[in-house]
């Protein structure tokens, strides 16, 4: 993909082609918005909408559920990886965005209850304040795995 459209700041040999870097406020606002993978989320909604429907008198055990959560995260994963790499200018994924990205769509899980209630780790009060806590804070967490990931 050229441009690597879902990175979070510029890789280093992407400034050469005149792209400057982001800075400050734009930076936090972008990645707030980069780093919630939106369109997996509605995709695992449609799933959910039919395993909640189920079939003719069928409902969809704890296996399916944990079955579509994997599913959708590994999806996450893979999109992400390549969304933020640009394979043409030897720009690498970044690492620390999937790895932000896919924590946030376990956490925007979390919230909608679903398999986290069947396996009873689930309360209505800290799924509110967890999905509001981490849309605030990811980009401040993502700076710390740039560190890690040295990126």
């Amino acid at each position: 993909m050229k441009g690597a459209p879902l990175r979070i700041g510029r890789h280093e040999n992407q400034i050469h082609l005149g792209e400057s870097s982001d800075e400050g406020t734009d930076k936090y606002v972008g990645a707030i918005t980069k780093l919630i993978p939106g369109e997996v989320v509605a995709g695992y909604l449609t799933g959910k909408s039919l395993l909640q429907s189920g079939g003719q008198g069928e409902t969809p055990g704890i296996g399916s559920w944990i079955g579509w959560t994997l599913f959708c995260l590994a999806v996450v994963i893979g999109l992400r990886r390549w969304m933020t790499s640009d394979k043409t200018v030897a720009v690498p994924p970044q690492w620390s965005a999937v790895t932000i990205s896919a924590l946030s769509f376990l956490i925007w899980v979390y919230s909608f209850g679903d398999v986290f209630q069947m396996l009873g780790w689930w309360t209505k009060w800290s799924s509110g304040l967890v999905l509001i806590g981490w849309t605030l804070s990811a980009p401040l967490f993502m700076l710390g795995l740039e560190k890690v990931f040295r990126e």
